[in-house]
């Protein structure tokens, strides 16, 4: 079988991998291109925690000239593999929720004892999910929320992807997110390609990031949230 993955990279790569491991093609067109956007420096006076809900703003982190100062601060993550990859990066006391951004709020929450009356610095993307400083406002808790990257849209297809999207040569596109969904959209129409939205076999991680395609084609949604999910789908239904 034929998949269309688009997420950013290096995940792209990964996933196709996993696809290639299982004997099937996989061709990669990320629709989504990271973009660094941290400030030269963070303001830490009033800082003692820190909290992450994404594995690129740790490595964005990890690469910050004041990362020996930060890393010896308790650190607080969205799930086991934003915790993961925060212990690869050097960072030693870390609390991992297993949810989306108001588990970790929660769990902050639960926490507080760490935090010592400072506040908790959110290196984050400029486009995200959630207001974990609204949620811990709520519990008299600072939150200091830091763009350290940007998601930008990707504004063309390779020629190879565009030629199979318009033969129907893919059993699946493979979709990530809500906002790879949007710059699927608008690249499909850019290119001519409307016609193809309901032959076009979409699955997606979440609903969330299936609504924008499902104004226009039928979309296929993983049960849970992640990786394994959806490519169980894609190989169930394919």
């Amino acid at each position: 079988m034929r998949f269309l993955v688009t997420r950013p990279q290096p995940d792209c790569r990964r996933t196709a991998d996993k696809l290639r491991a299982m004997g099937h093609v996989a061709d990669e067109s990320p629709l989504l291109l990271f973009r660094g956007a941290a400030p030269e420096q963070f303001d830490l006076e009033t800082v003692s925690a820190l909290a992450f809900t994404s594995r690129r703003a740790v490595s964005v982190v990890a690469a910050h000239a004041q990362f020996e100062v930060v890393r010896k601060l308790p650190v607080f993550s969205v799930g086991s593999k934003t915790a993961a990859t925060c212990r690869e990066s050097g960072f030693a006391n870390i609390v991992s929720a297993n949810g989306d951004v108001d588990d970790l709020g929660q769990v902050i929450l639960q926490h507080r004892d760490q935090l010592q009356g400072g506040a908790v610095l959110y290196p984050m993307a400029r486009d995200r999910a959630g207001d974990l400083e609204g949620f811990l406002a709520e519990g008299n808790v600072s939150c200091v929320p830091v763009v350290v990257y940007e998601m930008e849209q990707a504004g063309e297809l390779p020629v190879d992807v565009v030629q199979n999207l318009r033969s129907g040569a893919y059993d699946g596109v493979l979709v990530f997110s809500k906002r790879t969904a949007e710059a699927l959209i608008l690249l499909l129409k850019a290119y001519g390609l409307d016609h193809i939205f309901s032959s076009l076999s979409i699955y997606s991680i979440s609903r969330q990031a299936a609504k924008p395609l499902s104004d226009y084609m039928r979309v296929h949604v993983a049960t849970a949230p992640c990786e394994k999910s959806l490519l169980d789908l894609a190989l169930a239904e394919c």
